[in-house]
Order: C-alpha cells, then sequence, then structure tokens
C-alpha cells in the first residue's frame, strides 16, 4: 500500500467509525485495524494524532465543497456584482446539502454535526464562519442582514443560525437513511430552499431583547 493510499485507508475507516459510534468512541487502534494497516503506528505515522485525522476527515469533504461555493460566487460576482443575503445564503447552503445525495456525504455531514457540539473542535458556531474562504466571502453578504440589531444580537443570531444549519442537515442525513423514515422526507432542493428560508427569517427577526449602552 503505497503512502497516499495509505492515508486515504485511514481516512475512509475513521469515517465509518466516527459515524457510526461518535467521535471520542474510537480509537487509534480502532481505526488502524479497520483501515487494513499491519503498523499499527500508522494513524501516527501519517498524521500524528486522532484529532489530526478527524480534522483531514473533514478537509477532504469539505474541500469540494468550498471549491464549488467560490466558483458560484465567481460566477454570480460577475453577472449581478453584489449579492442579496438570500442569494448569498442559497450559496452557502445548497453545495452543503447536495451532500445528502450519498451515503458518504451524509457521513461527512453527520460528523461536522457532531462537532459543531464539540468543545474541543468549536469553541463558538460562530467561528465556522473564518472555516474557509468560501463562507467568508458569504459571511459579507449575509450579515447587513443582521445591521438592524445590537452587535450582541447580532453575534448571538450569526452563532445561533450557523449551528443550525450544520444540525439541521445532521438531522436530514439521520433522517433519509432511517428505514422506515419517521416522517415525509422532502427532496435535497426542498430541503434546501427551505432551510435557508428559515435561517433568512431568523436573521431579519425583530428583537425585543433591550441591550444596555456602555458606560
Amino acid at each position: 500500500m503505497n503512502r497516499q493510499l495509505g492515508k486515504q485507508a485511514i481516512l475512509d475507516a475513521a469515517a465509518v467509525l466516527m459515524d457510526e459510534r461518535g467521535v471520542d468512541n474510537v480509537t487509534t487502534q480502532d481505526i488502524n485495524q479497520a483501515s487494513g494497516h499491519r503498523n499499527r503506528s500508522a494513524v501516527q505515522y501519517h498524521f500524528g494524532t486522532r484529532d489530526a485525522v478527524i480534522q483531514a476527515v473533514m478537509a477532504r469533504s469539505m474541500e469540494p465543497v468550498d471549491a464549488e461555493r467560490n466558483l458560484l460566487l465567481d460566477h454570480l460576482e460577475g453577472t449581478s456584482g453584489r449579492l442579496t443575503p438570500r442569494a448569498a445564503l442559497e450559496v452557502l447552503v445548497s453545495p452543503l446539502a447536495r451532500q445528502l445525495r450519498s451515503p458518504e456525504g451524509r457521513r461527512y455531514l453527520r460528523i461536522g454535526a457532531q462537532l459543531i457540539n464539540h468543545p474541543r473542535f468549536v469553541r463558538d458556531s460562530g467561528d465556522a464562519i473564518m472555516v474557509n474562504t468560501s463562507v467568508s466571502r458569504c459571511a459579507r453578504y449575509i450579515l447587513p442582514a443582521l445591521s438592524h440589531l445590537p452587535p450582541q444580537i447580532a453575534a448571538e443570531r450569526t452563532s445561533l443560525a450557523t449551528g443550525f444549519v450544520i444540525r439541521s442537515i445532521g438531522d436530514q442525513c439521520r433522517l433519509m437513511d432511517s428505514d422506515p423514515p419517521p416522517r415525509t422526507v422532502l427532496s435535497v432542493e426542498d430541503f434546501s430552499a427551505n432551510l435557508v428560508d428559515m435561517i433568512l427569517a431568523i436573521l431579519q427577526a425583530p428583537t425585543s431583547v433591550i441591550v444596555d449602552s456602555p458606560k
């Protein structure tokens, strides 16, 4: 097994195990054994730590999503200039939702939903805005939808909305893989459109919170 194939075997095995058992319930020994490596130190050799394996699993699936978003943004900026918050949300959500179409994609999305709740990987859901270039680009067009809110409330909405997107898509994965599903499963297109509708409503909703001005 050459080096690159060896790394891919580790990532494939780690993704399956962490999806099935949870990211904290899988050891490097488990990954080594499931990946078919005879060398018991293969994970350490290729990645160093288990957390580095988790990050590599996510990066492998995130990179093509990031690239697709950037291509969409390039096209839309070139044809229409500045995007509306809705258009930017559609660019943010749709490529991610399309991962629902494959078992590998749903596995990635479920692991992502685990990590958004994991304090070792994500301190605050709002930090995900800086996770890659396409998300940062989308955020520049989405954040004006929060301009009617005090800064503290806008930051809270951003964090909650970001986490909501990731958790909602993870829940959709579980629904799609249930046999039988407990309720009707929307098409990927309808699920994505409905999610954009909900996030936009969350961002644009007025607030009843009165924030004291700094003294």
